[in-house]
């Protein structure tokens, strides 16, 4: 009988090795079609910005209204779209949101490339490929949580992903700036397909029949988000994410270029430069994140994280010297990801009170998306009016964003250790 056992449980152990190894084929491949859409995604960053410039005629205070007006459209956009692929994502699957993202934005960007003097093509196709970023990402996050489970153990795993955005972040903006203007768009098309075709032959749906859940459209609505508020934990942890966002790359690339352009007079090979760098740093701060989480945890590796971009925002409002940005960038390197332990704490609380993976992802995304409307406006205007009638100081908006980060880590502290 001893016999028979000990061979059984060598078994069972081969199989649940087997299984490891199977999920971690499909992270890789996920992780990596994460790599492949954010390089699409950034190869406009330095590009769109000098493009809308050139439109309104040199007028650098109407294109921060202008991009900030662009980006708040895509918010609103987000608000009724989030919502409803969240419930669909967890009743058909993730793989038919991950593909649906690119290929539409592969559409809109060869629109960009057809017609790059028009505004309204450049305003249609930021607003709609602006609000398909999250539409992407929530399914990649929603997915790792299918492999994986939620809870601490999750967070090295949204690391080693955010590890790929970081990967696209670097290599986009430093093609895109070489390419220039339209062909920077078509380019990105490019990418966004194989993004698409990658997906299509590697990526195996990853959400079991028994997880799946019923399509409610009453629970599609653009407020949808509030359910996060009716739970002390939940609500804590969703207004933490919130305060955070203020200082998400994504939100903040279009001031990046009129800072750099306005105070420290670069061009659009040198703001592409600047653009890699991020995404250098974004992929340190992966390696970073993950090893911090696993050695002291998600509290301690947040409040860590927090301090860092407190200290970067601060340095780059007053950047005047390459030097300057370069300590900025290294300080970056310690907090792009000081949202990620938040938010697998986050599924943990919201599965607590019967929401779905997908559903959370897009309930968090839809709560960002409403202060997403007015926190381009927002900058662009602070950038507008500190640098007009004689004021100098381009450096308000990330002077907020400081602030806001800090009001982050106090919320996060009152969080309950369970």
């Amino acid at each position: 009988a001893m016999a028979c056992a000990v061979p059984a449980k060598v078994e069972d152990a081969t199989a649940q090795e087997a299984e490891i190894r199977r999920k971690e084929e499909i992270e890789t491949n996920l992780v990596l079609s994460y790599g492949i859409f954010m390089t699409a995604v950034t190869m406009v960053v330095p590009t769109r910005a000098p493009m809308v410039l050139g439109i309104q005629r040199g007028d650098a205070a109407a294109t921060a209204r202008t991009m900030g007006l662009m980006s708040s459209c895509a918010a609103v956009l987000e608000l009724f779209l989030n919502p409803v692929f969240g419930r669909l994502s967890d009743k058909f699957g993730r793989k038919p949101f991950l593909l649906f993202a690119p290929t539409l934005d592969a559409f809109l960007h060869v629109l960009v490339g057809a017609f790059p003097q028009s505004l309204k093509v450049n305003f249609l196709d930021r607003m709609i490929t602006g609000s398909m970023i999250f539409s992407f990402i929530a399914p990649v996050n929603a997915a790792l949580v299918d492999l994986w489970g939620a809870g601490e153990h999750l967070v090295p795993r949204l690391a080693r992903a955010q590890m790929f955005f970081g990967v696209g972040a670097a290599i986009g903006p430093f093609i895109g700036s070489k390419l220039g203007g339209a062909r920077s768009f078509q380019a990105s098309a490019v990418m966004f397909l194989a993004t698409t075709a990658w997906l299509w032959h590697k990526f195996p749906e990853t959400l079991l029949p028994e997880n799946k859940k019923e399509f409610d459209l009453a629970a599609c609505t653009p407020w949808r988000f509030l359910r996060l508020f009716k739970d002390k934990t939940t609500a804590t942890l969703a207004t933490t994410i919130g305060l955070q966002s203020f200082g998400d790359y994504i939100n903040i690339y279009d001031i990046n270029f009129l800072y750099l352009r306005t105070v420290m007079d670069f061009g659009q090979a040198q703001v592409g430069n600047f653009a890699t760098c991020v995404g250098l740093s974004q992929i340190v701060n992966g390696k970073f994140m993950k090893t911090l989480s696993q050695e002291v945890g998600g509290k301690k590796a947040t409040l860590i994280s927090n301090i860092a971009w407190i200290l970067a925002m601060g340095c780059l409002g007053t950047s005047r010297t390459v030097f300057k940005l370069g300590l900025a960038l290294l300080l970056m390197a310690g907090g792009h990801q000081r949202a990620t332990a938040v938010s697998s704490y986050l599924q943990v609380a919201g599965k607590d009170i019967g929401m779905g993976s997908a559903e959370i992802e897009g309930a968090k995304a839809n709560f960002t998306a409403v202060l997403k409307v007015f926190v381009p406006i927002l900058y662009g205007n602070l950038f507008a009016f500190f640098t007009s009638k004689g004021r100098n100081f381009p450096g308000a908006p990330y002077f907020l964003i400081a602030a806001l980060t800090a009001m982050s880590q106090v919320t996060f502290s009152t969080v309950p250790n369970k």
